[in-house]
């Protein structure tokens, strides 16, 4: 029979329930208790020591933790905090066995058929309870991988978003660019403002223990004129364009629910709150988000998630696919924007936008961008140097040594004579995005010439893979020279 409130002595806990027991007893020892002795003898040895393999009573009562009676076990001894009071076997002491318990599981000891279905629930995982040893050889599969949750390779759609493995192939110090002009390789300025800013890579960026991964560089915009009236029409952003190939997975102008998610860290010296602005390749579709500054010059993290737009028309092959703009300072003419929303207008900030080109002392520095699918921002995807100067070269090219601002011996390429007034050209290292256009250049960084010859030089039969011949002007004698391409084919 079952028993509500205190158990009898004597009774047998395997076989007095209804139903099966909740407890399975491997040895009960029975002890006399005499008002004075606290220390018994099992006359088995148990198992474990553990307080849970354990159920005590005295006098027909179950000693819990912290009671009056309160025991640890050590060895083969069980000492009582309190001696228990006389009486027959009025101490009995039921070792569980290890079924139903589990103290420590062996590594590797968890197979799928040992787990019940839908028995292992996230809620009952414990945090940083998996580890590597704990899942048994071929446990996981591929087909056990939700393809929804994990994106294996390419997850972060910028290029070059960690500005230390950035190519930085046309230097990495800008001396206040031109409105479209490149600086990190796939970023460029887009301009119409009075102040003065130089674009550089400078040796600042958030701790490892911040950011959960090692870099040293940002991309910084240091102001060198200040613009402290920004006209109606104006605007100072920095921005990259993102080719319709690569967002084919995210699905822009398609129906259904989808999000992307962009985060970055930033170093502001204007404290304040900053425009986010997403585009499609024409600007018709427009979405705005903020993000704050909220102590000067102090590295924070900014996550904002953005609804995929399922109309408006969007390039899904090899030209823009999406524009991805930080705001520095813009005029009222597109300062009127809506946070949280796809639209029509032209605006890129709302008015809450500060003017980060007030001062000569301000500086505007970006780190570990990084757009991806989903509602999350997950860690930073950290590509190899050799992986994002491929991605890159996809838009532009040159010979030479990476990041310098001129041309000399260094790296040049012969250019073997094989008609006259022609030399050979040249295969580019990575397919193209559409056919380029050639800069050529001498050893003495002079444009449109080779080495050891004035006359104008010009790529001829250029395609995505490389220009088959360069032409000199006014040349009639078959001459090999040496030289520098550049392939630019950016969107």
């Amino acid at each position: 029979m079952s028993y509500i409130g205190n158990t009898p002595s004597g009774v047998d806990l395997n076989n007095s329930y209804i139903g099966n027991s909740p407890f399975t007893t491997s040895h009960i020892d029975n002890f006399n208790g005499d008002g004075s002795t606290t220390a018994f003898t099992l006359t088995k040895t148990p198992a474990s020591t553990d307080d849970e393999f354990f159920l005590v009573f005295v006098d027909n009562v179950y000693q819990r933790e912290g009671g009056s009676y309160a025991f640890t076990v050590s060895g083969s001894t069980i000492t009582f905090t309190s001696a228990p009071s006389s009486g027959t076997n009025n101490i009995q002491v039921y070792q569980l066995g290890s079924e139903g318990i589990i103290s420590t599981i062996s590594d590797g000891t968890v197979t799928t058929d040992k787990l019940g279905t839908s028995a292992v629930e996230t809620a009952k995982i414990n945090d940083d309870a998996v580890t590597t040893a704990k899942i048994a050889d071929d446990a996981v599969t591929i087909s056990q991988v939700d393809s929804s949750s994990v994106t294996l390779g390419f997850r972060n759609k910028i290029m070059g978003g960690n500005f230390s493995t950035n190519p930085w192939q046309r230097g990495t110090s800008f001396t206040n660019p031109a409105n479209d002009a490149y600086s990190a390789d796939r970023w460029k300025v887009a301009r119409s403002s009075d102040a003065a800013v130089d674009v550089k890579r400078t040796e600042d960026a958030p701790t490892v223990a911040q950011a959960g991964v090692y870099t040293k560089h940002c991309l910084h915009l240091d102001v060198t004129t200040a613009d402290t009236s920004i006209g109606a029409g104006q605007y100072f952003q920095i921005r990259q364009p993102i080719e319709g190939y690569n967002l084919l997975d995210l699905g822009f102008g398609q129906s259904g629910t989808r999000y992307v998610t962009l985060s970055f860290w930033h170093k502001h010296t204007k404290t304040g709150t900053y425009s986010i602005a997403l585009a499609n390749s024409d600007f018709s579709r427009n979405y705005i988000a903020e993000y704050t500054q909220s102590t000067t010059n102090t590295w924070e993290k900014a996550e904002v998630t953005f609804a995929v737009d399922t109309s408006g028309t969007w390039n899904d092959t090899n030209g823009i696919g999406l524009w991805v703009r930080w705001i520095l300072s813009v005029g009222s003419t597109y300062n009127g924007g809506t946070v949280g929303s796809w639209s029509t207008d032209m605006d890129i900030s709302t008015s809450n936008q500060v003017n980060a080109l007030d001062s000569t002392d301000n500086n505007f520095k970006i780190a570990l961008t990084q757009l991806e699918a989903g509602q999350t921002a997950t860690a930073f995807e950290n590509r190899s140097v050799g992986q994002e100067l491929d991605l890159c070269q996809r838009y532009f090219e040159r010979t030479g040594v990476l990041s310098n601002t001129s041309y000399d011996n260094s790296g040049s390429l012969t250019f073997v004579a094989y008609h006259p007034g022609e030399t050979s050209g040249a295969q580019f290292r990575v397919w193209k995005r559409a056919t380029p256009t050639i800069g050529l250049y001498s050893n003495a960084n002079v444009a449109n010439q080779l080495s050891g010859n004035t006359n104008t030089a010009t790529a001829g039969y250029i395609g995505e893979t490389g220009f088959a011949y360069i032409a000199r002007s006014g040349n009639t004698t078959p001459a090999g020279y040496t030289g520098h391409y550049e392939a630019n084919a950016e969107l």
